[in-house]
């Protein structure tokens, strides 16, 4: 199977950050508060994830199997609204440009770290010159954009 449609989905999606950033700076400068800007952005997810499921109708898991689940399962949901609340705060001091560049940055260095350790039982990737020059590069990025 070829991988084009799923690194056209992942470009796609992260196409929609910048959008994203912009959208819920201008949901917390209206609310005037970071935290019920971020309720509201999760309360419209839940929404709109609550009549997916109950369209598409997937089997649920049972209470046992969220139970054994490993722990770090549930931290996801504390990144996000952590993720939530700084975009709301940080977007409209630093600009799209500047928050996004370094939300992708902030992303790749842990990306890198992960998979360098096969942390979390993802495949192992050793950090090497062509990686460590591809994520250089990326900072040098957002260095220029941060200095125009």
């Amino acid at each position: 199977m070829t991988q084009w449609p799923l690194i056209f989905a992942a470009f796609a999606t992260g196409a929609l950050v910048p959008l994203q950033l912009v959208f819920n700076g201008q949901l917390g400068g209206v609310t005037r508060n970071a935290f019920i800007a971020s309720l509201i952005v999760f309360l419209v997810g839940a929404v709109v994830l609550s009549v997916l499921v109950a369209v598409m109708r997937p089997q649920l898991p049972t209470l046992a199997e969220l139970i054994a689940a490993p722990r770090t399962v549930w931290l996801g949901g504390l990144i996000a609204t952590g993720y939530i609340v700084a975009i709301v705060i940080i977007t409209p001091r630093l600009g799209v440009g500047l928050t996004t560049g370094l939300i992708l940055v902030g992303q790749l260095c842990m990306a890198l770290a992960l998979d360098h350790f096969g942390a979390f039982g993802n495949p192992q990737h050793t950090l090497g010159f062509g990686r460590a020059a591809g994520l250089a590069l990326m900072v040098a990025g957002v260095i220029t954009i941060k200095s125009f």
